[in-house]
Order: structure tokens, then sequence, then C-alpha cells
């Protein structure tokens, strides 16, 4: 939000900065930034990443499973997996396997080949009978990250509802069929009594790549502060992430939920929550490791100083004599700050707030740097109203532009640089109309997010999200096909 002050009104003035950063004192704030994820939208997130990944139809081969089982083949038709949050920081992820079909093309009684082999036998789900998997997991902060920690997996009546098919044929042996079919019947039953460790295994590594996928979960908010997950909240029907802002890069110590400050105003709805405090930090840290600029390389600047347009707003120019050799340098004694505001019309409002700006024009000799005059900026006021732009993205809208100006030196139109202060401000604003900002879409997984309302809460700006429908030309989701088995390798 900074960047109201920052780019709308001085960045046409100023070139990027090049000094070195100066060192700022050790900065930290808990629960500086909010992401909040309703269980509606972690149902989405879940059934998304299912469908990325083939769900809800999985087929499969693998040619060599072991030294004794091969040619295995698969196909397994699933329900959309149901996600149900606890609030002691516990989580269930549920599903039916509807129907499946398991077939291995080479069952070996002996690793060498030597002894008896059976094609065909397998096992099938009826589905009439579907088989209820679950899956417990817990959330955790640990070293600086969220954590998914699956615990368990349940699958309902296992035994009972898997059934076993006997081999089509087995040959390299004087026994008949269905008397080594009995002998090789507990092989097969002993690999699937150990199906949930199989898929607990899979799971823990599934949330392993997950969390080395966590973009959105840290990062960094510019002005050397790092974002690192600290405070986790499952309370309330949502999953409530707390980040810490540093200057340290180091890991942040989970912080107890009950630290969430006023959890109870916050909304339950999917959210994500700037405060206050952090915006202001990073505007006071921007300014105070470079609080003068001077527009030597800036284009814009340039020609400012070479339009005649300059002499309305600095009559006293005129007496100077040449404008080569000018240019200008805005001083900031103070840091903008930024507040969030709720009108009485209800709306959120970013408004910020500039006093203690100079802009000396200078006049630069060989020898030395002339001060010709000083345009003093004693106050700005500036407001403005974020809306949810139908091009996606952020807009705003502004209801309050009053800026107070007086000047030394030279020769200002104090009232004409206050209106132009104010057209500039009213320009750049309208400008979000047609370029947004945060046009990009916030990806969680495979889930897509944009802005959908905007609320000013005890310190922070709460920014609704909602999850963006899936697009109309999107396929339907194809059979997937791998070359694992569910049952793991032997």
């Amino acid at each position: 939000m900074i960047h109201l002050v920052w780019a709308f009104l001085f960045a046409p003035l100023l070139p990027a900065p090049t000094l070195p950063a100066l060192p700022a004192a050790p900065y930290a704030e808990s629960g500086a930034v909010l992401l909040n994820l309703s269980e509606r939208s972690l149902n989405r997130i879940v059934v998304d990443s299912f469908r990325a990944n083939g769900g809800p139809r999985v087929a499969g081969e693998r040619a060599r499973v072991s030294s004794r089982v091969g040619d295995l083949r698969y196909r397994v038709n699933l329900s959309e997996p149901v996600f149900q949050l606890g609030g002691d920081g516990t989580a269930r992820l549920s599903l039916d396997i509807l129907e499946a079909s398991l077939r291995i093309g080479r069952l070996e009684r002996r690793t060498d080949g030597s002894g008896a082999r059976c094609e065909g036998a397998g096992l099938d789900v009826d589905p009439a009978h579907p088989l209820r998997v679950e899956l417990a997991m817990d959330f955790a902060i640990e070293e600086g990250a969220l954590r998914i920690l699956p615990r368990n997996v349940e699958i309902t009546d296992l035994a009972d509802r898997l059934l076993l098919v006997g081999p089509t044929r087995c040959t390299n042996s004087l026994l008949p069929t269905w008397f080594l079919w009995w002998i090789g019947k507990p092989f097969i039953r002993r690999s699937v009594d150990n199906l949930d460790q199989v898929l607990l295994e899979r799971a823990r590594k599934s949330a392993a790549r997950l969390e080395s996928k966590q973009g959105a979960m840290k990062g960094g908010l510019g002005a050397e502060l790092h974002l690192t997950p600290a405070i986790l909240d499952t309370r309330g029907g949502s999953l409530l992430v707390g980040l810490t802002a540093s200057s340290m890069r180091t890991p942040s110590r989970a912080v107890p939920a009950l630290e969430v400050h006023r959890r109870s105003a916050l909304p339950s709805e999917s959210f994500l929550g700037i405060s206050e405090a952090v915006v202001n930090e990073v505007a006071r840290r921007a300014v105070s490791r470079r609080a003068h600029f001077t527009t030597k390389s800036s284009l814009d600047a340039r020609r400012i100083l070479s339009s005649d347009a300059v002499y309305a707003l600095v009559p006293g120019l005129r007496s100077v004599g040449s404008k080569e050799q000018l240019d200008f340098e805005v001083v900031f004694h103070e840091a903008p700050r930024v507040e969030f505001r709720t009108l009485a019309d209800g709306r959120a409002a970013v408004r910020v707030l500039v006093t203690g700006v100079d802009i000396d024009i200078r006049r630069n000799e060989p020898e030395k740097t002339t001060r010709l005059g000083t345009l003093h900026i004693a106050s700005g006021q500036m407001a403005a109203v974020p809306f949810a732009n139908l091009l996606g993205g952020i807009s705003f809208q502004i209801v309050e532009n009053r800026w107070r100006t007086s000047s030394s030196g030279l020769a200002f139109d104090d009232e004409l640089v206050a209106a132009t202060l104010q057209e500039i401000t009213f320009g750049k604003i309208f400008q979000t109309s047609y370029q947004p900002l945060w046009a990009r879409d916030l990806r969680i997984g495979d889930t897509a997010f944009r802005p959908r309302s905007f609320a000013a809460v005890d310190g922070y700006l709460v920014i609704g999200l909602e999850e963006r429908p899936p697009a109309p030309s999107e396929p339907p989701a194809a059979v997937a096909t791998g070359t694992e088995t569910p049952l793991g390798s032997r």
C-alpha cells in the first residue's frame, strides 16, 4: 500500500535508488500477515489437487514389482475426497474406493523362475461395497514452516471388502491351478494387510512435496523483512496461519494460537490480512535507507524541468536564468504513514498521511551545488477505497485528497502546486481502474484465489478471497496413468 504514495506521486520524479542500504534496527512482528483458509476453501484445494493428479479415475502398470511379481496392472475409481478440520490442529481426509481391479500378470513361487508360475491373480473392489479410506493428520509449525503430518490411515473392513481373484492359469507345475492358488493366496493377503501403511507412507511423501512449495506461506516484504509462519489456529472452522515479519532470516518459533489478536473479530471465510504496523515499517525502512532522492537520472524529471509549464508552478525560475544543470532533490524528514480505516458507509479505506517532505530545486555546477528554493509539503492526506476489479486484481476509488504546501527561496505558486499534487494523485489512483494491482491470482497448490471483499479490522486490511471457478473450456479429467503399484514394492 505504500505504493499509493511512492509510485503514484514521487516515482515520476525520482530515479531508482542506487545507494547501499543502511543498517536498520532489528524488527519482528508476530501476525504481520494473516492467511485464513475456510474449510470450504481447503476442500477446494484438496479436490483441485486430486483432479490435477488424475482423480477420480486412476490406472497404472508396472513391469516388475519384485523378483516374484511382475506385469502388474490396476485401475481405480475414487470418490472426491472430503476434508474435515478439527479445532485442535487436527484434520481428516476421507474418500471411497468405489471400484478397483488389480491383476498380477506374473506371480512366481521361486525367485529364480524354476517354480510354479501363475497368471491373472489379483483382487477387486465390488462397486456395491465401496472401501472407505480415512487419513488422519496434524498441522504444526516447525522450523519456520507449516507442516502437514499424516498420522495414520484407516481402511474400513479391508479384509472383508477386498475380493481376491484366483489366477486364470498356472504353468511349470504338476499341481492343479486351484491348489497353487490355495498356497499362493496368503502372499496376496499379506500384501493387502499392510495397504494402510503403504498409503500412509505415500501421504507423507505427498505432504513433504507440498511443504516444499509453500510459496504463499514464505517470502519477503522488501526492505529486508522476511516472512515465516509462526501462528497456527484451527478454531472457528478454518485454518489461520499468522506470518511473522522479521529482519532476521532465522525461522521464528511457533507462537501459541491464543496470541492471534482478537481471533473472534476476524472473519471465518478465507482472507489475506496485512497489518498496518508492518506496512508502516516497510515505509519507515524505505525512507531511512534513502531519505534523499535526486532526479539526475530521471527522464520524467528532466522533461518537467525542460518544459515551460514549470514556470507556472515555480514562477521564481524566470529570474534564475537558464534551466540547464537544474534538478530536484526530494527529502523525506518523516516516513509516510498508512492507516486502515472503516468509512461511515462501511467501506474499508487505505489512508496515507504525508508530512515533512521538501522538494529542493538545485543548480549543479562543477565546483558546487546551489540550492535555489524549496517547496515544503506540510501535509498530504489521501484516502482510497479498494475494490475488486471485474478485470481481476484490485482497483481504488479516491475519497480524500488534500495537500498543504509552502515555499522558501523561490516563488512557488503554492495553490497551483497543491492542485497539481491533487491531480497527480487522482490520475494515478484512477489508473488502477484499467491497470489493477495484484492482477495475478494467489495460488495455493492447484487452486487460484482472487480478491472478493475488503474490510478494516483491528489494524488489518482484510482482503476476502474467493476461489476462481474452473475455466469453462477446461476438459474433464482423463484417466491418470502411472507406473507405481498401490501395494508398493516387495
